[in-house]
């Protein structure tokens, strides 16, 4: 996305364990700052920013650790969300398994766009199906905010038109191997760019299935 030149970050909303800095070789800060501005109502703007680090063309926010994960609540995730959604043409949350995290719930209710990861194994399939119904209904997300990406997609057990035939949204393969791990996401980040030409921002949610609750 950044090679189209739009400005990105990237929020670690995985709780308890959060790994995106990791890879992008940044230390894990605690975020008590960020908590104590949500509750006072006042300095979330200048909270927020202090947690920015940008790497390879891109800002990271990173992760809520253990330490801070007990005391945070979807407002103060929801909170971070704005405060990003002002500063970034898109903001890109990686979300944390199991929906009934309040960072999972802050994600998926403040998205545009989100994508449910899946391997192709019909099991995660036909979870993620229900998972996504349930979040549709009782959460009041619609059903046209989802897309899926199918991981190892050339895997015979699974295919993308399986993929599309339950879920009933569109899917994007993404096949093994890093070199065409890149590729794929470079055609999907392509594609939805050009589709939101003039729509401004987009807040974006991705996860392993195991978002939706499955291991």
């Amino acid at each position: 996305m950044r090679k189209h030149k739009t400005e990105v970050v990237l929020a670690d909303f995985k709780e308890v364990t959060p790994h995106v800095h990791k890879y992008f070789g940044i230390d894990a800060q605690d975020k008590s700052d960020v908590y104590e501005a949500v509750e006072n109502g006042r300095g979330v703007y200048e909270a927020v920013k202090r947690h920015l680090d940008k790497r390879q063309g891109i800002w990271i926010f990173t992760g809520v650790g253990l330490d801070d994960f007990a005391k945070f609540e979807e407002r103060h995730f929801s909170a971070v969300i704005e405060v990003l959604a002002k500063e970034f043409d898109h903001v890109v949350i990686d979300a944390t398994p199991g929906i009934f995290f309040s960072s999972t719930y802050a994600a998926l209710k403040k998205s545009e766009l989100i994508y449910a990861v899946l391997v192709p194994d019909r099991w995660r399939l036909e979870d993620t199906a229900v998972m996504m119904e349930f979040i549709c209904k009782r959460w009041n997300v619609g059903k046209d905010r989802f897309k899926a990406l199918l991981n190892m997609a050339d895997s015979e057990e699974i295919d993308v038109n399986t993929v599309e035939r339950l879920l009933e949204v569109e899917t994007f393969p993404v096949r093994r191997g890093k070199k065409h791990i890149t590729q794929d996401v470079a055609k999907i980040a392509k594609a939805e760019l050009e589709k939101e030409t003039g729509m401004g921002c987009r807040i974006r949610t991705t996860g392993e299935v195991g978002s939706f609750g499955v291991n």
